[in-house]
C-alpha cells in the first residue's frame, strides 16, 4: 500500500526533465564563455539565437514543465492525464529544440539544408507544449474551486500559447520570407514575444508555484487573500494589454495604442511589486524558526526580480528601455527565474529521490529524512558564487562591458556545475550514510502531500 501511495505522488519523468534542463543550462553558459553569443556577438547572431533558445526552451521550459508534472497533482489533488504523455512531451521538446538550433545555424549561415529544420523543430516543440498543456490543464480545469496557484498556472498556459504562436510566425517568416511578405513586420515583435514568454508564461507560473512551495516548506499561511488575487489579476491584465497593444503598434503606431502599451507595462510593475511584498510577508509570517537553505538562497532570486523591476522603471522614466533590454532579460533569465529554479531544485530533487528510494520502506524500519540527502555546507558556496556571478554580469551588461560580463559568467557556470553535482549526490543518496540522524531515525507515516513530507516538520 505504501508503494502505491508513493508512486501516485511521483511524476516518473520529472527527474529526466530536470536533468536535460540542467544540461541545456550549462550548454548555454558554455556558449557565453566561448564568446559566440551576446554581448561578444550581436543579438541576431546564430550563437546568440542558439543560446537564447537553449535557455528559454531547453532550460526554463523543461524545468517548469517537469515541475508542473510533479506539482499540479498536489495543487489539484488529481493525477496527471498520462505519465506516458510526459515522456512524449520531453522527447518532442528536446528534439524540436535541436531542430531549431540547426535551423538558426542554417538561416544565419546561409545553409539552405539546415534552415528548413527551423519550422520543423518549432513544430515539434509546439506538439510537446500542447501535450503538456493537456496533461496539466485538464486536472487544473476540473479542480473546483481552483486555488490561486492553480489559477495562475492556467493563466500562464494561456500566455504560453501566445508565445508559441509568435514563435511559429517568426520561424515561418525566417524560413520563407518571400512566401510570407505580409507577415514580415511581425519580426519586430521580438520584445512582445519575450514579454509573453518570460513574463506572462514563466513569471506568472513561477509566482503561482511559489505561492504553493514557500508556504509549504516554511509553514507560512497559504491563503494569500486580496493581495495574492491582486498579483494574479493585475499581472495577467498588464501582460495581456502590453502584448496586444505592442503587436498592434507594429502595423498601426497610433498614440493611443502606445499609451495603452505603457499602461500595461505599469500594471506589470505594480503586480511585481505586490508579489515581492507578499513574498516578504510570507517570510515574516512563517512558523519555521530556521529557514532551510533552498528558501534562504531563493531570497537572492526575489532580490534580482526587484532589481530588474527598479532598472526597468528607471529606464522607462528616461525613455531608455530599449537600451537596457538585454540586461533586463539577463536578470530575469539568470537572476529571477534561473535563481529560483536552482534553489528550489535543491529541495525538489532530494524529495523525489526520497520517494523513489525510501517511500516503499515506510513502516518497515528506520528511514532518513529528506534533509539527510543533502549537505548544506557543500551547497552554500555554490549558491553564493552563483549570486555573485550574476551580480557582476548584470552590472557589466548594463554598462556594456563584454569582457567583464564573461568574467562574471565564470562563477555562474562553475556554481551551476557544482550544484548539478549536489543534485546528483542527493539523487543517489551519497550523503545518507554519513548523516548522523539516519542511524536514529524513527519510522515515519506516509506523507499525505508535499506539505507534510519527512524532513519538513518543524
Amino acid at each position: 500500500m505504501a508503494r502505491i501511495m508513493v508512486a501516485s505522488r511521483l511524476s516518473r519523468w520529472t527527474p529526466h526533465f530536470f536533468a536535460l534542463a540542467l544540461v541545456n543550462f550549462v550548454g548555454a553558459q558554455a556558449l557565453v564563455l566561448g564568446g559566440v553569443t551576446w554581448p561578444a556577438e550581436s543579438l541576431g547572431s546564430a550563437g546568440t539565437l542558439v543560446a537564447i533558445h537553449l535557455l528559454v526552451i531547453g532550460w526554463l521550459l523543461l524545468l517548469v514543465l517537469g515541475a508542473l508534472f510533479q506539482f499540479v497533482p498536489v495543487i489539484t489533488t488529481r493525477p496527471l492525464e498520462s505519465q506516458t504523455a510526459a515522456l512524449v512531451c520531453l522527447v518532442a521538446v528536446e528534439g524540436g529544440l535541436l531542430g531549431m538550433i540547426a535551423g538558426f545555424v542554417g538561416a544565419t549561415g546561409g545553409i539552405p539544408g539546415l534552415s528548413g529544420s527551423l519550422p520543423v523543430g518549432g513544430g515539434l516543440v509546439t506538439i510537446g507544449i500542447l501535450i503538456a498543456a493537456w496533461n496539466v490543464g485538464v486536472p487544473l480545469a476540473r479542480c473546483r474551486p481552483g486555488s490561486l496557484p492553480g489559477r495562475m498556472v492556467m493563466t500562464g498556459l494561456a500566455f504560453l500559447a501566445a508565445t508559441v504562436t509568435l514563435g511559429l510566425l517568426f520561424g515561418s517568416v525566417l524560413s520563407a520570407p518571400a512566401a510570407l511578405p505580409r507577415l514580415a513586420p511581425v519580426l519586430a515583435a521580438v520584445g512582445d514575444h519575450a514579454l509573453a514568454g518570460l513574463g506572462g508564461w514563466f513569471t506568472l507560473t513561477a509566482m503561482g508555484v511559489s505561492y504553493k512551495l514557500l508556504p509549504m516548506f516554511m509553514l507560512a499561511p497559504e491563503e494569500r487573500g486580496a493581495l495574492g488575487r491582486g498579483v494574479h489579476v493585475v499581472g495577467a491584465a498588464g501582460f495581456a494589454v502590453a502584448i496586444v497593444a505592442g503587436l498592434a503598434t507594429i502595423w498601426h503606431p497610433a498614440a493611443a495604442l502606445i499609451d495603452l502599451q505603457h499602461a500595461g507595462e505599469i500594471a506589470i510593475g505594480v503586480a511585481t511589486a505586490l508579489y515581492l511584498w507578499d513574498v516578504r510577508r510570507m517570510y515574516r509570517e512563517r512558523k519555521r524558526s530556521v529557514i532551510e537553505l533552498h528558501d534562504r538562497a531563493a531570497i537572492g532570486a526575489f532580490a534580482f526580480l526587484g532589481v530588474a523591476l527598479a532598472l526597468a522603471a528607471a529606464a522607462a522614466a528616461v525613455h531608455r528601455l530599449d537600451g537596457i533590454a538585454p540586461a533586463l532579460v539577463f536578470l530575469i533569465v539568470f537572476g529571477w527565474l534561473g535563481g529560483l529554479g536552482i534553489t528550489q531544485l535543491y529541495k525538489i530533487v532530494p524529495f523525489l529521490a526520497w520517494l523513489v528510494r525510501y517511500g516503499g520502506r515506510l513502516g518497515r524500519g528506520p528511514v532518513p529524512r529528506v534533509q539527510d540527502l543533502v549537505r548544506d555546507g557543500a551547497a552554500l558556496p555554490w549558491f553564493v558564487a552563483y549570486g555573485a556571478g550574476v551580480s557582476i554580469a548584470a552590472v557589466a551588461a548594463v554598462l556594456r562591458w563584454p569582457t567583464a560580463f564573461r568574467i562574471g559568467m565564470v562563477p555562474v557556470t562553475i556554481a551551476t556545475i557544482g550544484l548539478c553535482l549536489e543534485y546528483w549526490r542527493a539523487w543517489h543518496a551519497r550523503y545518507v550514510g554519513t548523516a548522523p540522524s539516519v542511524a536514529t531515525a524513527r519510522p515515519l507515516s506516509t506523507p499525505s502531500s508535499l506539505s507534510a513530507h519527512p524532513g519538513d516538520r518543524p
